[in-house]
């Protein structure tokens, strides 16, 4: 499919991109309005029907994973899934455990299956060490876990364990929309882990959203490598069982077998971080089938973006969190031609709060948002604002679109001046050999807080990099540069500034 043209106009003549642009808009408003309805009525609802009981009688023969060579349908899914069901109940266990999820059937299975029997599901990341783990968990109350990993601190459920038997087809297959479903923490980015809970209506709420701006359907092919035990990975699992269409599931990023699995198994759409989009195009990414490539968890540099408009590839970029049940609001690759750098139009259900030269803190309210934390105590203290959850995120509106500048905690504030660590790092990387990178505030006698750059690469680029920053303000530019081999990033490959300012202060001590 070939790029649309661009076509300037005067004053007195409308482009047909805008035009374009315009349906866009009314048709994303009107699909809102439809979804709030949706949502309204199961609200009002006390028994919803298990959507994986729904897809396996509708489209019983329907792939619903696919995994290297094994596949499983709606039909097989639900089957195994009620039988795993059967042996989590018959075990007596607590109304709230644990899982450690690898991508992997089996885990895909006992997720439903945990859904399934009734019980709330807390997601552990696969990478925490035990005391880590043991520390999560003891924080809300679980000490039940299904998982790889022999702990000696927790009752652990080998997964093999749980398939055997048979499934009791009359079990229950409904659920209440205002149960929680799923508990997860936060990523911890900013250094401080939070338990977030989801209800099936949250859940239900993010997917109806989802869809509206980064259209799919039952026929839809969803590539998911990344990790089933984040949101990202969680929030496809549920648009699948709604929507009945196939998961191709990755057990770890390989760029050259999802590049081939885009050509060979007809993926329209995948879920994506800025830098496994780097390692596909490096890889040779091309568009074949693919509808949309939702990218999320960081922004995406302009050198990327370049290459994937040069490719013709259909990038969303998206801002959300944990929080939010996945992503709140979606740029189009219209929305990110005609407002280059936004994550898309505006609702009545984002705001942002006291803009200071007109950026503040971003608000947003809606079903998909999570009612409030169950760990730390007094954390929803300063979460909420009337109902709106305060995100934690700088920005701010123009034309009707947000634009995201910052994390609220990452802000640097140096003799008064605020400086945003990304519009920084967006110019660093302009820099063809500079692969990533992250910019934190270090202690500073006169000004309190200055900026520093950690970077990747593997030649020494300083000489360039101090040549670049001549175009912003002398407050803006690092005062010192470090090059490492490989930046700290989360499970999920997002870079940590975090763990990089403990490592920094650590080195410069």
């Amino acid at each position: 499919m070939k790029r649309k043209k661009v076509v300037t106009h005067s004053k007195k003549n409308v482009s047909r991109t805008s035009i374009s642009s315009l349906n866009s808009h009314k048709f994303y408003f009107t699909r809102l309005l439809l979804k709030h309805a949706r949502i309204l009525k199961l609200k009002e609802r006390r028994s919803v029907q298990h959507n994986l009981v729904k897809q396996a009688k509708e489209r019983p023969d329907h792939i619903a994973v696919k995994f290297n060579e094994s596949t499983l349908t709606f039909a097989e899914l639900y089957e195994q899934a009620s039988a795993v069901k059967d042996q989590l109940l018959e075990m007596e266990l607590p109304s709230r455990i644990a899982v450690q999820p690898t991508n992997q059937l089996n885990s895909v299975i006992i997720m439903h299956a945990i859904v399934l029997a009734h019980i709330e599901m807390v997601l552990v990341n696969t990478h925490l060490t035990e005391s880590e783990v043991k520390r999560q968990l003891d924080s809300i109350g679980v000490d039940v876990i299904i998982t790889d990993n022999s702990y000696t601190s927790l009752s652990c459920i080998m997964p093999e364990t749980l398939f055997k038997g048979m499934a009791e087809r009359s079990a229950v297959t409904t659920y209440n929309p205002e149960d929680i479903m799923s508990i997860m923490f936060t990523s911890g980015t900013t250094g401080v882990q939070k338990a977030v809970p989801h209800t099936f209506l949250n859940h239900v709420a993010s997917a109806e959203r989802c869809k509206i701006s980064f259209p799919f359907d039952r026929d839809s092919k969803w590539l998911l490598a990344l990790p089933l035990y984040h949101i990202s990975g969680l929030s496809v699992l549920v648009r699948s069982m709604m929507d009945g269409f196939t998961i191709v599931l990755f057990d770890k990023f390989d760029a050259e077998a999802i590049n081939q699995s885009i050509a060979e198994d007809a993926i329209t759409h995948i879920s994506l971080v800025p830098q496994t989009l780097e390692w596909l195009l490096d890889a040779g990414l091309e568009r074949h089938q693919l509808e949309g490539l939702l990218i999320g968890g960081a922004k995406l540099d302009d050198r990327t973006l370049e290459e994937c408009l040069r490719r013709d590839l259909p990038v969303y970029t998206s801002f959300g969190m944990t929080e939010t049940a996945s992503q709140f609001i979606t740029a189009s690759p219209a929305d990110m031609v005609n407002h280059p750098n936004s994550v898309g139009p505006v609702t009545d259900d984002i705001k942002v709060a006291a803009p200071l030269n007109g950026a503040g803190e971003i608000l947003v309210r809606g079903d998909n948002v999570m009612k409030g934390y169950l760990y730390p105590e007094g954390a929803n203290d300063t979460a909420f604002s009337g109902d709106y959850f305060m995100t934690g995120d700088v920005g701010h509106i123009k034309n009707g679109h947000l634009y995201v500048l910052d994390r609220r905690k990452d802000l640097i504030i140096s003799g008064g001046e605020n400086i945003y660590p990304s519009e920084i790092e967006q110019l660093i990387l302009s820099i063809p050999d500079i692969s990533a990178c992250s910019v934190v505030g270090i202690p500073d006698a006169k000004w309190g807080e200055v900026p520093a750059l950690v970077y990747e690469s593997e030649s020494d680029l300083d000489d360039k990099i101090t040549k670049t920053l001549e175009e912003i303000a002398k407050y803006k530019r690092p005062v010192l540069y470090k090059r490492i081999k490989h930046l700290h990033r989360t499970s999920n490959s997002k870079v940590s500034r975090h763990r990089v300012k403990e490592w920094l202060l650590d080195e410069i001590q």
